[in-house]
């Protein structure tokens, strides 16, 4: 009988022992983390969806900020690409749980370009369109306050007459608009290079070929000439100061010829123009 007590008092032991740990399994899940984000650009919108949560802490995978706002906005400035962003979210009891999710944002290339030249600064940059004609490649770079732009070509390309347009309200119902579709508000015509007749003109309404004459000096206009890289590989660099556009959107269409038309970039006159972002 003794016997049977004991086994009795064992088993209520076991159980109180087991409700114990039941209780404890509750407490450690009583907060959760989620979030949930919109993305405009390389800007992100966090939303907190966490519950039981009093303090909160993001890391936004860049490996450059930590915030602990409860729903951040936050501009990835440095790095891009697929990055993982972790929201621990935390309760006065020192309880803490965390999620972590992909988001994709765009990769923002930080380059120092000088006009001097020397092209090893615009190795950082991507190449955004190739072409078939003299001239191979093309880069930009327009973070900060200018438009830079790279050529790249043959020993044939030597840029000595060009024709450059370009569209800055993203409106191409206005403007010239003869070639591409373009909708373009200014021209760069001549030798892209300071002290020749080169020169900008805005256009002078209608939709066909009506330029008034703005000039050269004193816009800030930059230029390397053309210049041999080696036998094979001629290059300039161009720089343009967005305040000569005035007030830039998003994007700048832009369209080039040569030589009077002796070659078109793009090469397709019916098509789209070439788009540069713009990087703030």
């Amino acid at each position: 009988m003794k016997k049977f007590k004991f086994l009795y008092c064992l088993l209520a032991v076991s159980l109180l022992a087991g409700c114990d740990s039941d209780d404890s399994s509750s407490s450690e899940s009583s907060i959760t983390a989620d979030f949930s984000f919109t993305s405009d650009g390389s800007t992100f919108t966090f939303t907190n969806l966490s519950e039981g949560a009093t303090s909160y802490r993001w890391d936004f995978g860049d490996l450059y900020f930590y915030s602990y706002e409860e729903n951040p906005v936050y501009t990835y400035a440095i790095k891009g690409g697929e990055l993982t962003v972790t929201l621990t979210a935390m309760n006065e009891a020192g309880e803490e749980a965390n999620v972590s999710k992909q988001i994709s944002a765009p990769v923002i290339i930080v380059a120092n370009i000088d006009i001097d030249g020397e092209f090893e600064d615009w190795e950082e940059v991507p190449v955004y369109y190739e072409f078939t004609g003299s001239v191979k490649k093309m880069k930009y770079y327009t973070k900060g306050p200018n438009i830079d732009i790279y050529f790249e070509g043959g020993p044939d390309m030597t840029m000595e007459i060009v024709d450059m347009v370009f569209n800055v309200d993203e409106d191409n119902t206005t403007g010239y608009n003869e070639a591409w579709n373009i909708g373009a508000e200014y021209l760069f015509e001549g030798p892209p290079i300071l002290g020749s007749w080169g020169s900008f003109y805005s256009h002078a309404g209608g939709n066909a070929w009506a330029w008034d004459w703005i000039g050269l000096d004193g816009h800030g206009f930059q230029s390397s000439g053309t210049i041999a890289v080696d036998g094979e590989t001629n290059a300039i660099e161009l720089r343009f100061p967005k305040s000569f556009f005035g007030t830039v959107g998003d994007s700048i269409d832009f369209g080039m010829w040569l030589d009077w038309g002796a070659e078109y970039y793009p090469s397709d006159t019916a098509g789209p123009p070439i788009n540069i972002e713009i990087q703030r």
